[in-house]
């Protein structure tokens, strides 16, 4: 087994092994990796084990700021999604998951847990409604950080992203959201 710098090594060209087929299909659809709670769950972990490779107290993300802040986002994103989800399994409105309209979707789910006795305005869920109104804010279509320009070719602004508030924010959010999904599914479809 290669190691990781071996497998980067491409001093001896060998296009046979670059070739090789590296994306490979399941035949189990019916497995727990095609559920929102699964990619939602690999998506906030990718987001913890990049920033704790990078997190240095006092010190800035650099260049892996970017892709940090759109994992936290996606993370969120999904969370919210799943969450919906959730409650929209019990209840007769149906979900809407399409956007990426991180405030949208989370009013979405708080009317949800309303109607089903739980509104959002604990001290947790009013902190969690700001920190998503603020990433919403900066990234309203899930493209701020995917890529330089918006579809109209626009570049964006240089943003400076404080990594031990991002950190905080991301972990805030996805882990409200997981205990709002978790208590619905444990108290109604137990």
């Amino acid at each position: 087994m290669k190691t990781y710098d071996e497998l980067l090594d491409l001093s001896e060209f060998d296009g046979q092994s670059l070739l090789a087929k590296y994306i490979h299909q399941s035949a189990d659809i019916n497995s727990f990796e095609t559920t929102w709670e699964y990619v939602s769950f690999t998506y906030s972990l990718a987001f913890d084990e990049l920033a704790r490779k990078i997190y240095v107290p006092g010190h800035h993300a650099g260049n892996l700021s970017i892709p940090l802040f759109f994992l936290a986002r996606h993370s969120i994103e999904l969370a919210l999604k799943t969450a919906i989800l959730e409650y929209a399994q019990t209840d007769d409105l149906a979900a809407r998951t399409d956007g990426h309209d991180l405030v949208a979707l989370w009013d979405q789910l708080s009317r949800y847990m309303s109607r089903w006795g739980v509104p959002a305005e604990d001290d947790w869920g009013m902190v969690v409604a700001k920190q998503i109104a603020d990433i919403n804010e900066v990234d309203p279509r899930g493209d701020r950080f995917r890529y330089p320009t918006d579809v109209k070719g626009k570049i964006f602004d240089l943003t400076y992203i404080e990594l031990a508030g991002l950190i905080q924010a991301q972990k805030s959010i996805t882990t409200y959201l997981d205990a709002c999904a978790t208590m619905h599914s444990e108290s109604c479809r137990g």
